[in-house]
């Protein structure tokens, strides 16, 4: 699962990708507009409704292996959503501790889905079973996708799920729960916990 992530240093991306008017944020949370890259990059919302739907889903994720059979994702469009962190809470008895994963900075991209309900875009993070090193924290993480596989995975291809990226690279620290409150958006939300 991913329920949380940031995006601080746009940089990198504008360097990249030239200017996006998108503000950083250490806490992205679900129903926020977020940054997400089409053929061009858009704001939409961080929740997703198949069209079809009477009632608002606000579907947050969507898992990999049923992706393709589910029928709340069977027309929608795919995209990246650029990141630099994402958050996972371990459950230890009664006790729910914030976790912060990162590249050392390094901005990536989460594989999504989007589409229109209502009159409304809005797009939900594509999930994958973690990485051995960090199932101790959560059995789920979000789908990372390397740049080569960018275009496969916007066009549609089924691209191999092992080759996304190095999970050596990730790194994580527990972190304050002041990262739980939403409204919470500032550097104190990723700084390690004392």
């Amino acid at each position: 699962m991913c329920g949380r992530f940031t995006l601080r240093n746009l940089d990198d991306l504008k360097a990249r990708y030239g200017e996006t008017d998108f503000r950083p944020s250490y806490n992205v949370a679900p129903s926020q507009k977020i940054l997400a890259l089409t053929d061009k990059f858009q704001t939409m919302e961080w929740g997703f409704s198949p069209y079809w739907a009477e009632k608002p889903f606000n579907l947050i994720n969507a898992r990999l292996e049923t992706l393709f059979e589910k029928p709340s994702f069977t027309n929608s469009n795919r995209c990246l959503i650029p990141a630099d962190g994402w958050y996972e809470w371990k459950q230890e008895d009664e006790v729910k501790t914030p976790y912060f994963h990162h590249l050392d900075g390094d901005i990536f991209f989460f594989g999504g889905v989007f589409g229109g309900y209502r009159g409304k875009v809005g797009c939900a993070i594509v999930t994958t079973d973690a990485v051995e090193s960090l199932k101790n924290i959560h059995e789920r993480m979000p789908l990372i996708i390397s740049r080569q596989h960018f275009q496969d995975w916007l066009s549609g291809d089924n691209i191999d799920c092992s080759d996304i990226f190095s999970s050596k690279a990730i790194i994580n620290h527990p972190v304050s729960t002041h990262v739980n409150n939403p409204f919470n958006d500032d550097p104190k939300c990723v700084f390690p916990a004392s």
